[in-house]
């Protein structure tokens, strides 16, 4: 099998969401943890204060946005295999002040560090693997990086359960300290891998981007596909080239603004769907709703995440983008509503100051962690790793690492918010809206699936060449599944250098391909019927 290579390249590169993953779920049970209420607390046993939880958790979003914007820059101009270095290298300093802190003035700094460096991977690892990966396995491998994400919010699960129980500081220490070796291995990885085969032709270095297309496709430099993958890679880069070097402000110009829009919108839907609110506050958010075993609950919540996501992996290339979002936009809309309904007809009572449970409907508890798990399978198998998949496809190469970052940006912004907020809407002494906050998350997750079915075009089965062609093409998001392009991928990058020209002009690019493709236009009128 000639792509196993590529494969385990791309899976290992993935551990970069393992990071991302672990500190998400590890933060929700930190809060919970005794010597953690003790130190970061107000003291005698009580919960940590809603400003100070709010702090805590969303203050990492901060390093990731302003590390998701500067990762295209980094990338351009270190490559993508250098940039995951040194990216791990920022992440592992934060490690650092944060296993040595006690006290806010120094867990403040190494979390804005150390997100600094997961925004800077959270870039970096799609878009390496987007480049590096043939385009019929191009959304499953993309896909893993979901998957390592769901497995670090598993793991951190895990040492969050077994030790809970411990007194002293090494309670929280040490399940922050063991994310230095995560980091470490990363990067440490990375110095034995090729860089991307696009990028290296992108800095004019063809040898090398020959000797890495090999390495990642497992053939030699004199098999046919090298040279043909390698012709179309060099035809792209060639007509891109009369643009000239691109900026942020590129990527809202010409038909490049459709493409932002998706991918900064997607991302913001993404988190809108709740689902960091489980993570992030789980353990606090099942407490309120009268589940004593509130750390056992979120563990379920990891392993059924997990799970979850291998459909994903699959179904991402057999049933397309837009369907496996729309199909989870829908399992995840139910599922929160039942869950508010029944958290909001059966509410616990809680004692004032710890919140713990002094009574609760013991079934109304089971129904609320049963749909809740199916919420995260909703979740984790279409837009968990679908937003990802998207965002880091259907860009041109011109404006790939800025656009991506961007889109990134989007997802660590709206990371932030909901990080921030959440504490003040699920605390009893704050908003107090508990389980009643699903409704929110419903509403926010129907304006998702709205967005998807009149806005997202369908992008499997093409090369990133050859999304430029569909983009270009003007068929509707909705008939885009039945677009076929008329090109092979080298010049299905003209089409999308011959529309932005246009567009640069005045023009419509959409109008410039249409005129010259007449077929191109009956083919998405015999799709008429075609929905999602």
């Amino acid at each position: 099998m000639t792509n196993v290579p590529t494969i385990l390249i791309c899976l290992f590169v993935s551990f970069g969401g393992f990071l991302f993953g672990y500190d998400t779920g590890l933060i929700s049970g930190l809060l919970e943890m005794d010597a953690f209420k003790a130190d970061f607390g107000p003291g005698n046993g009580q919960d940590v204060t809603a400003p100070v939880s709010s702090l805590l958790v969303s203050i990492l979003s901060v390093g990731t946005f302003f590390g998701a914007l500067i990762a295209g820059h980094l990338a351009d101009s270190l490559g993508r295999r250098w940039a995951i270095i040194c990216s791990s290298g920022v992440f592992l300093v934060g490690v650092a002040l944060q296993t040595a802190s006690h006290s806010l003035a120094l867990m403040i700094p190494g979390r804005v560090i150390a997100g600094l460096g997961v925004g800077l991977l959270s870039d970096l690892v799609p878009l390496y693997q987007a480049e590096a990966a043939p385009k019929h396995i191009r959304g499953t491998l993309v896909s893993t990086y979901q998957l390592a994400i769901t497995i670090g919010i598993l793991v951190a699960f895990g040492v969050n359960q077994g030790l809970q129980g411990k007194n002293g500081r090494e309670a929280y220490r040490v399940p922050i300290a063991i994310q230095f070796f995560f980091g470490l291995f990363l990067g440490a990885g990375m110095f034995f891998l090729p860089d991307s085969p696009r990028n290296l032709l992108r800095l004019d270095r063809r040898a090398d981007a020959e000797s890495a297309l090999c390495r990642l496709r497992g053939r030699p430099m004199s098999d046919p596909v090298i040279q043909e993958e390698m012709t179309e890679m060099e035809d792209a880069l060639a007509l891109e080239a009369h643009l000239g070097e691109a900026s942020f402000m590129d990527c809202f110009r010409g038909p490049n603004l459709r493409r932002t829009q998706i991918g900064i919108w997607l991302q913001m839907f993404q988190q809108l769907t709740g689902v960091n609110a489980v993570f992030y506050y789980g353990t606090s958010f099942f407490k309120q709703a009268g589940i004593t075993q509130a750390y056992l609950s979120t563990t379920v919540t990891g392993v059924v995440n997990v799970l979850s996501t291998f459909p994903a992996l699959y179904l991402m290339e057999r049933m397309g983008r837009r369907k496996l979002l729309l199909m989870g936009s829908a399992i995840m809309l139910f599922a929160q509503i039942i869950v508010a309904s029944v958290g909001s007809a059966y509410p616990a009572k809680l004692a004032p100051g710890t919140n713990d449970v002094i009574s609760s409907d013991s079934n109304a508890g089971i129904v609320m962690i049963v749909f809740t798990c199916v919420f995260i399978f909703g979740f984790a198998s279409s837009w968990g790793p679908g937003a990802w998949v998207i965002s880091s496809e259907i860009f041109t190469l011109r404006v790939r690492s800025k656009s991506i970052a961007l889109s990134v940006a989007s997802n660590w912004f709206w990371n932030f918010i909901l990080g921030f907020v959440t504490p003040y809407l699920l605390k009893p002494d704050e908003a107090n809206l508990g389980p009643k906050i699903d409704f929110v998350w419903a509403a926010c997750i129907l304006a998702g699936m709205i967005y998807v079915y009149y806005m997202v075009p369908e992008t499997s089965g093409l090369a990133l060449e050859q999304v430029d062609e569909m983009f270009d093409s003007g068929i509707p998001p909705r008939k885009s599944a039945a677009f076929v392009p008329t090109r092979t991928a080298g010049a299905a990058g003209g089409a999308s250098h011959q529309a932005m020209e246009f567009a640069s002009k005045g023009g419509d690019g959409a109008g410039v391909n249409n005129n010259n493709n007449p077929g191109l236009n009956k083919r998405a009128a015999s799709h008429d019927t075609m929905g999602a």
